[in-house]
């Protein structure tokens, strides 16, 4: 898979997983099964709730883990376009017009190099590119 692809399915995760008007219960049991299958020692509060984005490398495979979750990847860790744009159609359902803009926001961020990093660290990389460029355009999923 391309990094382009990774980074469209990152950054959607990304939204979908931090700052999505998601069911919190639903939210916390995927954290809960990523978390035992990477070892992350990272919080659901402080993850989910605070948006701290995980920096240890089991934090950043608890990242690709939900991703994979959610939907927005397939069980084998490929993006799933067919998958990304169900669940974040669902996770717009209330905002359908900030669609395009968190779009144009991942077309920023698939440009960042890559190159070489593994997977659990590009989840990483992309999701703090669009973490960063979402609060510049002052786009908040939570309300």
């Amino acid at each position: 898979m391309g990094s382009q692809g990774l980074l469209f399915a990152v950054l959607l995760a990304f939204i979908a997983i931090a700052h999505a008007k998601v069911d919190l219960e639903e939210a916390e049991k995927f954290f809960n099964k990523c978390k035992e299958e990477t070892g992350a020692e990272e919080t659901f509060e402080d993850t989910y709730k605070k948006d701290i984005l995980p920096s240890s490398e089991k934090g950043k495979c608890l990242l690709e883990c939900k991703m994979r979750l959610k939907g927005v990847y397939d069980e084998d860790g490929k993006y799933s376009p067919e998958g990304a744009k169900k669940y974040i159609s669902k996770v717009f359902d209330h905002k359908r017009e900030n669609i395009d803009k968190v779009l144009e926001i991942f077309e920023e961020c698939k440009k960042i190099d890559v190159e070489g990093l593994n997977k659990c660290e590009v989840a990483y990389k992309h999701v703090e590119c669009g973490q960063k460029k979402l609060r510049e355009h002052n786009i908040s999923f939570k309300d």
